[in-house]
């Protein structure tokens, strides 16, 4: 039953990887894109392979932006269980919210699956209550709840800077430096972003290949990572134009200086994260907030705030709708495990 699972497991992990590619290119091309500081066909290419070599970059790096999560003392079918339902959770919401055209986080959405499972195992197999929910949920909750805000502030302090520093330059040879930096930076956070695709799905792996009993699993993850970087770069050389649109033209109004802004914010704050800090900071929301916060420090009105709204009401049913169904999955699939 175990190898089942597992099968199951990289059957639904596989095509996870290029929908992951598909939701979150959007996060580093859209604003370039925008105000053509990078033409589309260049931009997704640039994300691909930044993405991809984000991905490959992670085998000497390793894993650790979720090695603190585990499950304590639970069967192995449990686990499998688990891992499996997450992954399917994961894939409709992602599925879902990319044709809504709505930027929402892949890293969040799979510990909330996460979560979902772990909570429910405790209904069906015991396990105990104090272990999972004394594992340490602070960090990445801060970091869901924080790192949108800090984005957002950040974006729009530096405008200031930015506009003090540009004053009496020559407006084009502005805009052209702005459109140099956001071509930059949207290679920097589609690298960042890699970094993080690459380590949440191979942390899945770390988890599965043990429990179904895979002698020298962690021998598997460097092949792995290879198939992670094809999948997650064909999936951006779609271009994510769904929720690009959202990002670029329905969310927020912005001019090539401001683009600057969004777009270095988010990058330093992805590599500051992910990297300095080893938190799963979320791209989407980072972005997002980005763009809002360097698009709303304007005299006119700019951002569409309802969708802005629209928005922020995504970001706070993800966590409830995917660990929900994760849970509701695991509960359905209980008669076929053995525990």
């Amino acid at each position: 039953m175990e190898i089942l699972l597992l099968v199951l497991i990289v059957v639904v992990l596989l095509p996870n990887l290029f929908v992951a590619g598909m939701h979150d290119v959007a996060n580093s091309i859209a604003i370039p894109t925008r105000t053509r500081a990078l033409t589309p066909r260049i931009a997704t290419r640039l994300a691909a392979g930044a993405n991809a070599l984000g991905v490959l970059m992670t085998i000497p790096l390793g894993v650790h932006l979720f090695s603190w999560f585990d499950f304590p003392r639970m069967d192995p079918q449990m686990v499998l269980g688990v891992l499996l339902t997450s992954l399917i959770s994961l894939l409709g919401w992602n599925l879902w919210t990319y044709f809504r055209g709505v930027p929402t986080s892949t890293t969040h959405a799979l510990l909330a699956a996460l979560i979902g499972g772990a909570l429910a195992s405790m209904i069906l197999d015991g396990t105990d209550s104090s272990a999972v929910l004394g594992l340490p949920w602070a960090a990445p909750l801060a970091t869901l709840l924080l790192s949108p805000l800090v984005a957002f502030g950040l974006a729009y302090l530096l405008v200031f800077l930015a506009v003090r520093v540009a004053r009496g330059a020559d407006p084009d040879a502005v805009n052209e430096t702005s459109r140099t930096v956001q071509a930059v930076c949207a290679g920097l956070t589609s690298l960042g972003t890699g970094l993080q695709q690459g380590q949440r799905f191979a942390f899945i792996l770390l988890l599965a290949l043990p429990a179904a009993n895979i002698d020298h699993s962690g021998a598997w993850i460097p092949v792995a990572y290879v198939v992670f970087a094809l999948l997650i770069g064909l999936g951006c050389l779609t271009g994510g134009w769904r929720i690009g649109h959202m990002l670029g033209h329905r969310l927020v109004t912005i001019d090539p200086l401001r683009g600057m802004v969004s777009t270095t914010t988010t990058s330093a704050l992805l590599f500051v994260g992910s990297m300095a800090m080893s938190l799963p900071l979320s791209t989407s929301l980072t972005a997002a907030s980005s763009v809002i916060g360097a698009g709303s420090n304007q005299r006119f009105a700019t951002v569409n705030w309802p969708q802005a709204i629209r928005l922020f009401a995504y970001w706070a049913v993800t966590p409830l709708a995917v660990g929900a169904a994760s849970g509701v999955l695991l509960l359905a699939l209980s008669p076929l495990l053995e525990y």
